[in-house]
């Protein structure tokens, strides 16, 4: 039997009889082993077995901290933020997994927000916050003119029918913006008299500040200097959402000569990008209402009678969150896409599949990624077939949908805190 195992049998073996400083020291070993596993090889080859023990061996570890010592409010709160902490990262490693965790979580999560009023009451009065995002804070590209002849102003349109989109945009391969069709978002602040709007810090703190998350650090994972890290949605709020707006511009008419030395001396930009975070954070997956678009396939021949069953495609959720001048890179997607712009704004520019020999894609493993900063002013000269690729264009506000279609060519730039939702779904 190997030795992870073996720690792990010990571990709740102590815990069963109620020796929880034991129990903390096992599942503790037995955490670290088994996540050397996990991370040997490839991460689509690790056994599920593994995951789960790992899910099993975060849980014991976590209620072994809530079985420790309280001296007072402030130390109760210790212990929970650590219980809070080794779940995450039971929920990030494990998956769906680790489904088992969400109960006890929600429970630690439900205390902890009660020991946390209890310190807060203790405690001397702090600073007043910003609680309100999404105000833009970058400028409109200049690229909106309507004299460029390569440029197509994306078309808008208002809550299509199931019939409209699918013939319109999908089968046609049309990108399209769309609106009306988020009203019903609690997300948007139009429902439940406006306690769930993202928009709302305050909320986003409540819900989801003590959790942890993964945030890509730098520009773009194109540069030499990305990186990722996890910290608590609280920390990242703090550090990247409400700094001084000193974030990078769009690499367009500036130079690093021209940089001021307070831009310089900002901190790199932080981003949670593409991350299942309604996966991890179930309350937050409340606030959002996949439509039905999502039901849809190019195979479909619609009319108006057809009843669409909507278990039928299995919708990939996801979350973006930064502040302004947060760069996708010009990129494709193998599945359908809908973009929705919750907090915010973005500039987006798109490009037909069929174009992708002007769009220089990166040799070998990120081939579905463009080697062309969009926005830099010498692109056309290091990429010359670039400037004769013809394009959409426009910005995508709050409660407004962006339909991608498969392998169509997109950059998104962020022109204020932004909170976006992706919906891929099987083509």
């Amino acid at each position: 039997m190997q030795v992870e195992v073996v720690l792990l049998e010990k571990a709740r073996a102590a815990a069963d009889n109620g020796d929880w400083e034991r129990a903390e020291k096992l599942a503790e070993e037995s955490v670290h082993r088994i996540c050397d596993r996990l991370h040997l090889g490839k991460w689509s080859d690790v056994d599920i077995e593994w995951r789960q023990r790992f899910a099993c061996a975060c849980e014991l570890l976590a209620t072994s901290y809530l079985h420790k010592p309280v001296v007072d409010d402030l130390s109760r709160s210790h212990h929970l933020a650590a219980a809070i902490e080794i779940l995450d990262t039971g929920l990030l490693m494990a998956g769906p997994y680790g489904r088992q965790l969400h109960a006890i979580m929600a429970t630690v999560v439900a205390e902890m927000n009660t020991a946390s009023s209890l310190v807060a009451d203790n405690s001397p009065p702090i600073k007043k916050q910003k609680t309100e995002i999404g105000v833009p804070s970058s400028p409109i590209p200049p690229h909106l003119t309507p004299d460029n002849p390569l440029c197509t102003p994306l078309a808008r349109v208002d809550a299509p029918s199931m019939n409209a989109f699918l013939t319109s945009y999908m089968h046609s391969n049309e990108p399209v913006i769309i609106t009306g069709a988020m009203d019903q978002w609690p997300a948007l602040g139009k429902t439940h008299g406006g306690q769930r709007q993202w928009a709302n810090l305050n909320y986003l703190r409540q819900v989801a500040g003590r959790r942890s998350v993964p945030i890509e650090i730098g520009s773009s994972y194109l540069e030499d200097n990305w990186s990722q890290t996890l910290m608590t949605l609280d920390a990242f709020i703090d550090q990247h959402i409400l700094k001084p707006v000193t974030s990078t511009p769009p690499p367009t008419t500036t130079s690093s000569s021209s940089s001021s030395s307070n831009d310089a001396a900002a901190p790199p930009t932080g981003y949670l990008a593409q991350h299942a975070l309604f996966e991890q954070i179930p309350q937050l997956r409340s606030d959002i209402v996949i439509p039905d678009y999502c039901t849809l396939s190019v195979r479909d021949v619609c009319d108006s009678n057809d009843d669409y069953d909507e278990d039928v495609q299995d919708v990939v959720i996801n979350a973006w969150f930064g502040p302004p001048n947060t760069i996708s890179p010009l990129h494709f997607d193998p599945a359908q896409n809908l973009l929705c712009q919750v907090v915010g704004s973005k500039y987006v520019r798109l490009y037909a599949a069929a174009l992708s020999d002007l769009l220089y894609p990166v040799p070998g493993l990120l081939s579905n990624t463009s080697q062309v900063q969009v926005e830099a002013p010498d692109q056309n000269v290091k990429f010359p077939k670039f400037g004769d690729a013809p394009y959409w264009e426009g910005v995508l506000g709050p409660g407004e949908m962006l339909y991608i279609p498969p392998k169509c060519w997109h950059y998104i730039r962020s022109l204020a805190v932004s909170f976006s939702v992706s919906l891929w779904w099987d083509n």
